[in-house]
């Protein structure tokens, strides 16, 4: 009885797990070019528009290839992972914890930061952004 009960909570926390995860990059693949391009910057200045969403898209670009470089380390350090909860739970729970704050926090202008710093909004964005992946 007991491992039939195991059995169905891993199901339904997998289910759950996996629902969460599309979510979040359904979340992110689909809106948040169309915030960046509609709501964060829409100054008025087309120019300085343009310049803020190439810069941004641009820094995702650079991130992807950072991505590469970090991957395999962290794949290492959860591989060596030994805790009571096992190799992959705490950073799921952590991971994911972090993640979706990331995510919550890039869907804002970061109080202002994007018009009255627009480097700075750029070089938070570029560190919460690779936090978040």
């Amino acid at each position: 009885m007991k491992s039939n009960q195991q059995s169905m909570t891993s199901r339904v926390s997998y289910a759950f797990g996996a629902f969460g995860n599309d979510m979040f990059f359904a979340t992110l693949s689909t809106y948040f070019i169309m915030f960046v391009t509609t709501h964060l910057f829409n100054s008025g200045n087309a120019a300085q528009n343009d310049k803020m969403i190439s810069s941004i898209t641009l820094i995702i670009f650079l991130l992807r290839f950072v991505e590469l470089a970090i991957d395999p380390f962290i794949g290492n350090a959860i591989d060596n992972t030994s805790t009571r909860w096992g190799k992959f739970k705490p950073w799921v729970v952590v991971c994911g914890t972090v993640g979706s704050v990331a995510l919550i926090i890039l869907f804002t202008n970061m109080g202002g930061l994007n018009k009255s710093n627009p480097l700075l909004y750029l070089i938070i964005f570029g560190i919460i952004y690779i936090i978040m992946d």
